[in-house]
């Protein structure tokens, strides 16, 4: 999995301590919103709030990716987000928070991410070979999948001994070792746009539109991940209610549970690039969808957190799949000068259904629904999504 490749491994390393910051900055600002106000319905709407500007800003990131450096976008993004960072400790500071400063620093700092991620993904076709494009995709997801063992256990903990606030500094500071470490990529060496007036801005952006909805293998995987994101969201986003509060774990019970599902996606992670190599990405992408759904039904056959942890294990490991099939064959179809704005584009729509998964659950638990009852539904939407994937243009994706 792992490739040689120098200029690989910078942008590897740079987003494993971004990554590990983003775990600190997850657990700590919910924790310092609840000690200060008491108010769930704040952390939450932090938790919303924080996806919105992929909505907004995806195609602006795209247009920027393939008309601008990607390294300069990169390092100045995470400058840009240690500032942002830098405002909402010091809005958290205060004795009572001010919440429209609170989620106008949230916002900005959430708006960074879409406007440099279509220059990460972009510019692993630059700086890697094609036959290295799902040993790229596996690395960087085993970073997110070890993360998701490990941060919840160790970023708590550190949270926990140095406090909320110390936790973002530390977050902040990643940011800038990141993009110490990122100036080591090497600058991009064919031509960029030369005009750089907000109308050819404008024109790229539709340009890249366009090109995303008329290539229907690609807009076809976008549109899977929409309701893939939307049912496993209904799941996830209540997924520590239903252990602590429905089934009444401890937190540490709930964590190992967790760590468990993080394992199937770490494994995934190691053995994906061999997966994708060997299979058609079609039949992968429909096959471990259906997989991760028939898998999610199972989690209403056990109360026991073990069992509970070893099922999440088996859908993130599909997940994981999915998702390292679908970079790769993205990398190998589209051209490099657009794949930026093909990236924002195809992001943007399967983020839209996020927020809104997380918050449909919540209303079916407000109105007397079952635990069970969304889990069911989660797994047969995230069942239908595969089978429709099958039917669509890319389900004939070799």
């Amino acid at each position: 999995m792992f490739i040689r490749n120098s200029q690989f491994s910078c942008l590897w390393l740079g987003f494993l301590i971004s990554s590990l910051g983003d775990w600190l900055y997850r657990l700590a600002l919910p924790l310092i919103i609840l000690e200060k106000t008491g108010s769930a319905y704040h952390a939450a709407t932090v938790f919303g709030l924080s996806f919105i500007p992929w909505i907004f800003f995806s195609l602006l990131g795209g247009s920027l990716a393939d008309n601008y450096s990607k390294k300069k976008i990169l390092i100045s993004g995470n400058i840009a987000a240690a500032l942002a960072s830098s405002f909402l400790i010091f809005t958290l500071l205060e004795r009572t928070i001010d919440f429209r400063l609170l989620y106008a620093a949230v916002f900005v700092l959430a708006s960074v991410d879409p406007l440099i991620h279509p220059s990460f993904q972009s510019i692993i076709p630059e700086i890697t070979t094609q036959d290295q494009f799902a040993s790229a995709n596996s690395a960087i997801q085993m970073v997110d999948n070890t993360l998701s063992i490990m941060g919840p256990l160790l970023g708590g903990s550190l949270v926990a001994f140095l406090g909320g606030i110390s936790a973002l500094w530390i977050d902040t500071v990643s940011f800038l070792a990141t993009a110490s470490i990122l100036i080591r990529l090497p600058t991009r060496t064919k031509p960029l746009q030369t005009t750089h007036t907000l109308n050819a801005m404008m024109h790229a952006m539709v340009v890249g539109a366009k090109y995303s909805l008329q290539q229907k293998v690609i807009f076809s995987g976008s549109l899977m991940f929409l309701f893939t994101n939307f049912a496993l969201n209904m799941f996830e986003a209540n997924f520590m209610f239903y252990m602590t509060k429905t089934l009444n774990y401890s937190v540490i019970n709930t964590t190992v549970a967790m760590a468990l599902g993080g394992g199937g996606a770490l494994a995934a992670s190691l053995v994906g690039s061999m997966i994708v190599n060997h299979f058609k990405a079609g039949f992968l992408l429909s096959a471990s969808t259906i997989l991760a759904g028939l898998s999610t039904l199972l989690l209403v056959t056990s109360t026991n957190y073990i069992c509970i942890g070893l099922i999440l294990a088996m859908v993130s490991f599909f997940g994981t799949l999915n998702v390292i099939t679908y970079f790769t064959l993205r990398q190998r179809t589209v051209p490099q000068n657009i794949l930026g704005r093909v990236v924002a584009v195809t992001r943007m729509v399967s983020y839209a259904s996020i927020p809104v998964g997380s918050w449909f659950g919540g209303v079916l638990l407000a109105h007397g629904q079952s635990m069970a009852s969304v889990i069911l539904l989660a797994g047969i939407i995230r069942t239908l999504a595969g089978l429709g994937a099958n039917l669509s243009p890319l389900g004939r994706e070799k």
